[in-house]
Order: structure tokens, then sequence, then C-alpha cells
């Protein structure tokens, strides 16, 4: 509580200080740039959540506080710029795969990255931690995601060079981070850009052809031993695979409002893709193509996918989402509003090695240009996956391809005046719930309809309220769910407000619904919870605090299409932002 309290006082004192600050500060010829973040839970007793087993107080051995903190500092100077980023973990937040996965044995954690940078007209070299991608990083991408805690930035050193926007060419070279540690595996890479376009002058679009080639030096195979499944004899099954190569070829075209961008990418020896799977070849076929005509927009997005996701390290096998370095994000719409993302597709590669499908957006905007305050907005949006054919390790048979996932949902904004805006939803999704448990020969499929009615209301320029109402209508699962949300804003600096979430309906699903058994009695019985939250923000130049007070549903939290696992809990959330 004494760490709690501690943060509650950092934040009022920000708040002070937070006018002094500048969004540089004059370094002697050069500047330095600061930005802090610090996100904070204080976990109380709720004895609901512990009766039905979703909270087990016995398994906290880290207390009842968590912080996750990161200090950033920036130099520069003309040309030349260097940094440092600390990671602290006081300790770390419950959900996070850094605490689960971590390599060292200690509830306090940090991390150091750092690097110096000379970047000049056509040409750059950093040498220190990297972040960056090849084409849509499916055979490489280092990066941060503070939301989902990964951070596999290559320790190691990045040169480019472009020639008159012609061609150009990047390497890269280093040791990803692995949570807590780096590890032992070498990755390096090379990136091919030519812009067809600009060699031959043509003004009107752009037309460019890519590639990339990435390897992965295990030095640590010799350690990896897996028993199988029939006769128990323990091998290595990736005893003479230490170098892993990957290839990728991309194509971008932009032409009077059409966009196309396709990339292949394939490795060219087997890896270990999932420890029920036998080590294998992957490949990847991805395409995007949009339209843009006046107010009307439209993009479809199509992949194909086999065992593409790549480890870091494949010693310690599903070591949790943060060991890859590559990105194959999930093609499906992100939704904002609690109900329509209460079951988000996580994918269906990691149990089948593989899965076809994808999305399609539809935008058009309605506007009068006599009626400025007036307009309305409609996305249709549709996305649907469904599992490659395969051979199943665990039932030792043939498994055909099935559908794991649609989403069918189209929303309409409407700005009635310069006071009234509303939103309406409807989301129609099906999954496949058993193939996020394990890949099994039976098919359980769950649907949901979700409505969403969404009204805000400016009283003036500073005060405005927003109130939010949602349904989901369900047979399957955890049956139907109600949501509000009451939301009062004082421009600019304050934000208040309270909102809650009620399974409503008794479900008597032992193994999808809100049927909770008792795993030593093998007794159970129905909870309809509310899942209740109260918070507040307070914002003025570049700080931002948000205090908020609620029971949390256990459930997927995701971003930029990619998911970790949020265990339920019930207490109270700090953060904190501040740059200068």
């Amino acid at each position: 509580m004494k760490k709690f309290l501690l943060f509650l006082g950092v934040a009022l004192c920000a708040t002070f200080c937070v006018n002094e600050a500048s969004a540089q500060i004059k370094a002697g010829e050069g500047q330095v740039s600061i930005a802090l973040e610090s996100n904070n839970s204080y976990y109380m007793e709720d004895q609901t959540l512990e009766k039905i087993g979703l909270v087990k107080p016995d398994e906290r051995t880290r207390g009842n506080f968590g912080s996750n903190d990161y200090i950033k500092v920036d130099y520069s100077k003309g040309r030349f710029s260097a940094g440092v980023q600390v990671d602290a973990y006081l300790p770390g937040l419950y959900g996070y795969d850094m605490y689960t996965y971590q390599q060292r044995d200690t509830k306090l954690t940090g991390f150091l990255t750092k690097y110096i940078q000379w970047e000049d007209q056509n040409w750059g070299v950093r040498v220190g931690d990297i972040f960056d991608q090849f084409g849509n990083g499916l055979i490489f991408r280092s990066y941060e995601d503070r939301a989902l805690g990964f951070n596999n930035s290559l320790a190691g050193a990045r040169a480019h060079y472009n020639f008159n926007n012609m061609v150009s060419v990047k390497v890269v070279a280093g040791m990803p981070r692995l949570y807590d540690v780096r590890s032992n595996n070498l990755v390096y890479g090379a990136d091919l850009a030519l812009s067809i376009s600009d060699m031959v002058g043509w003004e009107n679009g752009i037309i460019g052809i890519e590639g990339s080639y990435v390897g992965r030096r295990d030095s640590d195979i010799s350690a990896f031993n897996v028993e199988d499944w029939e006769t128990g004899e323990i091998t290595n099954i990736l005893a003479g695979k230490e170098m892993l190569n990957m290839v990728s070829g991309r194509l971008n075209f932009e032409f009077a409002g059409v966009t196309l961008r396709g990339e292949y990418a394939a490795k060219l020896n087997e890896d270990l893709f999932n420890p029920t799977l036998p080590t294998a070849k992957g490949n990847v076929i991805y395409l995007d193509l949009g339209y843009n005509y006046k107010r009307f927009s439209a993009s479809a997005t199509f992949r194909r996918m086999e065992n593409m996701t790549t480890a870091i390290d494949n010693r310690p096998v599903g070591i949790g989402g943060g060991n890859v370095m590559n990105y194959v994000p999930l093609l499906t719409r992100q939704h904002t509003y609690s109900l329509a993302n209460l079951n988000p597709y996580r994918g269906s590669s990691v149990h089948t090695g593989g899965e076809i499908g994808g999305q399609l957006d539809l935008y058009y905007s309605l506007r009068n240009p006599k009626a400025r305050g007036k307009y309305w907005n409609f996305h249709l949006n549709f996305s649907m996956f469904n599992t490659v054919d395969h051979f199943n390790q665990i039932y030792q048979q043939d498994m055909e391809g099935r559908n794991v996932w649609l989403d069918l949902n189209f929303d309409v904004e409407r700005q009635w005046n310069k006071q009234v805006k509303t939103t309406f939803l409807y989301s129609f999704q099906r999954w496949d719930e058993e193939i996020n448990h394990y890949d099994s020969p039976m098919a359980h499929y769950c649907r949901s309809h979700i409505f969403v009615g969404d009204v805000t209301y400016k009283f003036n320029k500073k005060h405005s309220m927003r109130f939010e109402a949602q349904y989901l209508a369900s047979n399957d699962y955890e049956g139907d769910w109600v949501a509000a949300t009451i939301e009062y804003n004082l421009a600019p600096k304050f934000s208040f407000y309270v909102s809650d979430m009620w399974n409503c309906e008794k479900m008597q699903d032992g193994a999808y619904g809100n049927y909770y058994m008792d795993l030593d009695t093998y007794e159970g019985d129905n909870y309809l919870l509310h899942y209740y939250q109260v918070g507040a923000s307070f914002t003025h130049n570049s700080f931002r605090a948000q205090l908020s007070y609620g029971r949390n549903r256990a459930g997927f939290v995701c971003s930029g299409g990619v998911c970790r696992f949020q265990p339920a809990y019930t207490g109270f959330n700090l953060a904190m932002t501040l740059s200068f």
C-alpha cells in the first residue's frame, strides 16, 4: 500500500511540475527529450472471484502491488543522436509474459536498452538496440508494445543506404531480447527495395519491388529434447537444424486511387512451429488491395499461412507471445466496445499449423457542403478465417480445414448538429471455441449478436457527456451480457466515467458457459458477475494521469492484432505519462 501511495504522490508532483516542462530541453548545441510512463495496479481482495476460482491468492508470489515503468532519454545534435531506455518492473503487473516466463528468479526486474545513431541524407548507421522490420514483418520485426509487454529489440548494428529514392539497402544483425535477458541466438538479415517508378520517371503512381533475407542461428539447439507421444522416447528433433533461413518478396503498386501490396515469405528449411507438430518448412501469402474515390474507400486483405510463427529461442518452446522474431497479426477488426471485444479471435494456426482468410472494409461518408456540422459515416467490415488441412498429432488423423472465425459488423455515425453525435454498431460473431483450447475433431460453434448505441452531447466547448449502452445476445458460451458507460468531460483537462458489464443469463454449459466448477469437489454453480469500473483522468500539456477502480474480467487484451491473456482481478489502477 505504501508503494501505491508513493505513486499517487508522484502523480501529484508531476501535475504541479508539468508547467515547467517544454517539448524539448536545450543541452548546449543539442536537445534532450525525456519520456516517462508508469502503469500501476494495487490488487484488492475479492471473495467472489476467489470463491469461483478465477483468482487464487496463494499464487500471488509477488504481493498485491504491480508496476511497469519506462524512462526514455534521447539526445540529438544535427545528424547525431543517442538514447537510453530503462524498463523497470517493481514487480511487474499480472498478466504479462515477462513474469510468467522470465529467465531470472527475482521479483524486481529491470532492463536497459541504448543506442547511438548517425543519419545522413542518404545513409545511416545505428549501433545498440534496434527496432525495425522488413516489409510487413512476416520474417522479421523487432518492436516494442507496452500494452502487451513485448520487446524483442536486437542488440547489434544496422546500416542503410538510399540512392536517389531508386534503390534502398538495409542490413541488420544482433541478438534479440527475450523478456528480461538477451537470447544467445544470432539474428541477421538484409532488405533491398527498388522503385521502378522512380527509375523510369513515372510520377503518376508507384511501382516497387522488394526482397528480404533473414537468418537465425540457434546456439542452444542441443538442449532441446522432446518426448514422443506414442513411444515415450526422448529425442532432439532439431539436431542438425541450427540454421534457419527465411526469404520474402514484395510488390507495391499505386495508381488512380488503387493500391496493391503483396508479399510471399517462406522458411527455406524446417523449423519447429509447435511442440505438438513435427518440424516443417513454412510459408505465407499476403495480399492487400485498396481503393479510394472521393468519400468512398474500400480495402480487402487476404492471408494464407502455414508454420510461419518464428520463435527467438526454440529451447523453451511455449515461452509466450513475446518469444517471436516476426509479426503475423490477426486480420480482424479490433473492436473498441467491450462486448464486441469480449471474445476476440486469437488465431487457429497455433494449434493446427496454418490458417486461411482475411477481411473486407467499406467506408462511405455522406456530407452536405452547406451544413458542415452534419454528416453520416457508414462502415461495413467482414472477416473470416479457416484452418488448413493438416495432420493432428494428438488424434493421429488427417484433419480437414474448417471455419473457426466469422465477424460481420457495421456501424453508422451521425453528427446531427454541433451538440449531438450518435453511433450505432451491430456485430454478428461466430467462432469455434474448441479450436481455442486444442485441436479437436469435434467443432463447438458459439454465436453472438452485439448491439451498441453511443450518444455524445456537447453542452458547450468544454463540457460534454457521453452515454454508451451495449447488449450481447447469445445461446452459447457465457450467455447474454449487458454493459453501460457514462462519461463526463471537462475539456481539456478532466474526464470522469462509470461503467458496468454484467453477464445477465444463467447457463448450464460446464465447458463453455459461466458455470464455474470447483476442481477439488467437482461441484459447480452459476455466477452472474458485475464487472464495474469508476475512473477519472487529468491531462495538462504533455502530462496525463488516469486513476480507476473496479473488477476486471479475465480475457484477452489485443493491440495491433496481437493478443495476451489478462487474468481477472479487482483493484486500483494508476497510469501516468509525461514527456518533455
